[in-house]
């Protein structure tokens, strides 16, 4: 990347995959490393569907660097993606061959990417890469270039693997399992060589969360709701609880093309309804339901009484922020423990479960239903005890300085004095 020769630069690679709660927090980051440590050369590595961090970047003297992977895998999504077509009766098993192949080249282009940046020279005491836990190829390319890794997490971090991820490790690659466990202990069982780890530190693992939401260890609108099977359904339930009540509501879709396409075919219907209409509506949103549900892939949260949302990390910490009260629908992953974190900090009822909220069918009954309960979460939200709270909390975030604190980590903890 740099020229070689003891008087190179030396090179932070900020690695980040997902989705935008996912990965702007990393490239924040970024930013603010390369603006505040200017000799080194900064490359951040994410998906080109984040293209529009990449102006911002190289404001702040930060090489923005693509891989073609989307952001997440859908069924629905892989249609678009090329790739050898292959007619099979099982739908799953060639969703699966798809998203194999995608994963290999996703590998590729990380390789060359990170040989791009490290691959002509030899590395440096100051040399290091980020990245999050989206980005684990990052770990081993920095164990291939002899590099120190850090690890930046938006998100909590179970203490534990789950009950059955050896039980599904050892299904999915039983050479591999067995090799580990016939392995030395004083070797790494893939390289045969002197534990890697043994150096003189471990990973840095770097929490992106206010100490007044999580307790770290030693160191209305509605959000996207992810991968909706019945996209219509869950519109129709909005439906229902706006005829029920007098609530209004802003969707951000999250630019979710299930989502948007199913937003569109109730759009012609209501497309004549008002003047109103035609004059507030830009490219990217739609008014639906006389006036009352307003779809849009921005951000709004501080003119919104109730945040809904999935309990991602990026939806908790943006509403968290905006000090309103807060509705939970978690599907997978982080988002339970969310989900269960607002309720037990007092900003939101108890989370809805995804029945719910996200039905598989459109038949009135479950829609009322969804309706009803939705409806008694809105008012439990808005309770005066539940507004206070998140008030409270708002305050207490605006004070403090994320990105300020990691990077008076990242020079303590990794950088050669020097250099800090």
């Amino acid at each position: 990347m740099d020229g070689g020769g003891g008087g190179r630069r030396p090179r932070a690679v900020f690695m980040a995959f997902g989705t935008r709660g996912d990965v702007f927090p990393i490239a924040a980051l970024a930013a603010a490393f390369a603006q505040d440590q200017r000799q080194y050369s900064v490359v951040f590595i994410t998906h080109s569907a984040h293209q529009s961090l990449s102006t911002h970047l190289a404001d702040c003297n930060v090489r923005y660097m693509p891989v073609s992977s989307p952001p997440v895998l859908a069924a629905e999504q892989l249609k678009s993606i090329s790739c050898d077509s292959v007619q099979s009766n099982a739908e799953h098993d060639s969703f699966s061959q798809r998203k194999k192949i995608i994963q290999v080249e996703h590998r590729k282009e990380c390789l060359s990417a990170v040989e791009n940046v490290f691959g002509n020279d030899m590395s440096t005491h100051g040399d290091f890469i980020v990245i999050n836990f989206f980005a684990l190829e990052g770990w081993h390319l920095a164990e291939l270039f002899q590099v120190k890794c850090i690890i930046a997490a938006p998100y909590f971090v179970p203490y534990s693997a789950p009950a059955s991820f050896e039980r599904q490790f050892k299904q999915s690659l039983p050479l591999l399992y067995k090799y580990f466990q016939e392995a030395p202990l004083n070797m790494d069982p893939v390289t045969n060589l002197p534990l890697w780890y043994m150096r003189e530190e471990s990973p840095l693992l770097l929490y992106g969360f206010s100490k007044e939401i999580v307790e770290c260890p030693g160191l209305s609108s509605i959000g996207s709701m992810g991968f909706l099977r019945n996209p219509k359904a869950f519109l129709m339930v909005l439906k229902a609880v706006i005829e029920k009540t007098d609530y209004r509501f802003i969707l951000f879709s999250s630019g979710y093309q299930p989502l948007d396409s199913a937003i569109q075919s109730f759009a012609p219907s209501v497309a004549e309804s008002s003047e109103y209409q035609a004059s507030a509506l830009h490219c990217d949103s739609n008014i639906l339901f006389n006036g009352r549900l307003f779809c849009f892939s921005g951000w709004l949260f501080p003119k919104c009484a109730i945040a809904i949302h999935h309990a991602g990390s990026g939806s908790t910490a943006a509403a968290l922020f905006a000090g309103i009260p807060q509705i939970s629908c978690p599907f997978l992953l982080d988002q339970f423990y969310w989900a269960e974190r607002l309720h037990w900090l007092g900003v939101a009822p108890e989370p809805l479960r995804r029945q719910h909220l996200i039905l598989d069918t459109d038949n009135a009954s479950s829609i009322n239903n969804a309706a009803d309960m939705l409806i008694g979460a809105i008012k439990s939200a808005l309770s005066p005890e539940i507004k206070a709270q998140a008030t409270r909390i708002a305050n207490k975030l605006s004070s403090e300085d994320g990105i300020g604190e990691a990077l008076r980590i990242l020079k303590e903890r990794v950088l050669p004095q020097s250099e800090s």
